[in-house]
């Protein structure tokens, strides 16, 4: 087995560790609808512009797969349902054969708030021994599509149940 430690070395510190970012948006919907959108991996191409292909079995231990649209990218990543937990929280983390230099945990969270609203948090953080420069080249990317799925996962959730 490789240590990180042996691979922070040679790639030099400044490719270590870890890093968080966060997305959030406040949905004026009730979370039942959000969930509804969320969890339907088959209408992805419909609304999510950021991942329009989700497919697999959404259940804890479940892999699922998603096209990740990073500018003009697009990274196919399978991953690993850890979380499951209706109405409140989807969390997964990256299955890729580079796992274990940077693996991604992804979760969404959802909490109602007053007058049937939802607050919607996307929140990832990235680690292992290649985590930094991950960041270095996809962060912005990262960034840009995580706010934009909560935009069209607002848009969506919203129209849905007027």
């Amino acid at each position: 087995m490789i240590r990180v430690a042996a691979v922070c070395a040679s790639v030099g510190a400044l490719a270590c560790g870890s890093w968080e970012t966060e997305a959030v948006v406040t949905i004026e919907a009730p979370p039942t609808a959000v969930w509804a959108v969320l969890t339907d991996l088959d209408a992805y191409p419909d609304w999510n512009s950021y991942s329009p292909r989700a497919e697999g079995e959404l259940r804890e231990g479940g892999v699922v797969t998603i096209d990740a649209q990073l500018g003009d990218e697009v990274r196919i990543v399978s991953n690993r349902v850890t979380r499951l937990d209706r109405e409140r929280a989807l969390c997964w983390h990256s299955l890729n054969w580079y796992g274990f230099l940077a693996r991604g945990t992804r979760c969404r969270l959802l909490e109602p708030v007053g007058n049937g609203a939802t607050h919607f948090r996307h929140h990832e953080i990235m680690e292992g021994p290649l985590a930094g420069l991950v960041e270095r080249l996809y962060r912005p990317r990262i960034d840009a599509g995580l706010a934009r799925m909560n935009a069209d996962l607002k848009r969506t959730a919203e129209a849905r149940s007027q």
